[in-house]
């Protein structure tokens, strides 16, 4: 817009020192006024048609410029999974827990106190609708493995009337474990639910092993 207002700024002093002034020729200093009044005119008009052609540029360079919140709105969304049955619904498991179970409060304080290894990391399942259970990632799996995993169940307690999650691992331990080899875990979740969304989430997750115990010898 600045460089058209110039352009007629220099347009209109160049037409105006154009015209010679003397009283001796009138009539050609009229012819001549005439002239120069009629290129204002038209150096007027051009740059008039001249600023709209810019001003109607500059609207349709507006118009096509996408915006910030366009840009951001054509990119590609991440959802979040979520789940209103436990069916072929998919999980990650942020475990931490031991071979062995903790010791007792009144456990002698002795050398042979047995030290614990634990065990934490992240694993992927998939509960299936055939209620097998799938191993979907191990990467983040350490010092273990994942031999199995079991099928797996959801049942209401009996003494709180909540909805649990069961299902159960075979998991092949270090060899430096305490107790090497494999040993079948349990795991137990609360399934808690929405009552608006009808979303499902599990907490208060557990782990449990057994073992069996071999007889100390004797008779009575």
């Amino acid at each position: 817009m600045l460089s058209v207002l110039t352009i007629l700024s220099l347009c209109l002093s160049v037409a105006f020192a154009f015209v010679p002034a003397r009283s001796s020729e009138f009539h050609q200093v009229t012819r001549l006024q005439n002239d120069a009044q009629s290129a204002n005119e038209d150096l007027r008009s051009r740059a008039e048609k001249l600023r709209r052609e810019v001003e109607e540029l500059e609207a349709k360079m507006k118009r096509e410029k996408p915006s910030a919140s366009s840009t951001a709105s054509s990119a590609p969304a991440v959802l979040k999974k979520t789940y209103t049955t436990l069916d072929d619904s998919e999980w990650t498991l942020s475990y931490r827990f031991a071979s062995d179970p903790p010791p007792k409060d009144d456990a002698d304080d002795g050398n042979d106190q047995v030290r614990l290894r634990f065990y934490s990391g992240k694993v992927g399942i998939k509960l299936k609708s055939d209620g097998y259970t799938d191993i979907t990632d191990d990467e983040q799996v350490k010092d273990i493995t994942y031999s199995k995993f079991w099928g797996w169940d959801e049942e209401i307690s009996n003494e709180d009337g909540l909805r649990y999650l069961l299902f159960s691992a075979d998991v092949e331990k270090s060899a430096d474990d305490n107790n090497p080899g494999t040993d079948r875990f349990y795991f137990q979740a609360r399934v808690e639910q929405d009552e608006r969304s009808k979303e499902i989430s599990l907490a208060d997750g557990k782990v449990t092993v057994k073992r069996d115990i071999e007889p100390p010898g004797g008779f009575w």
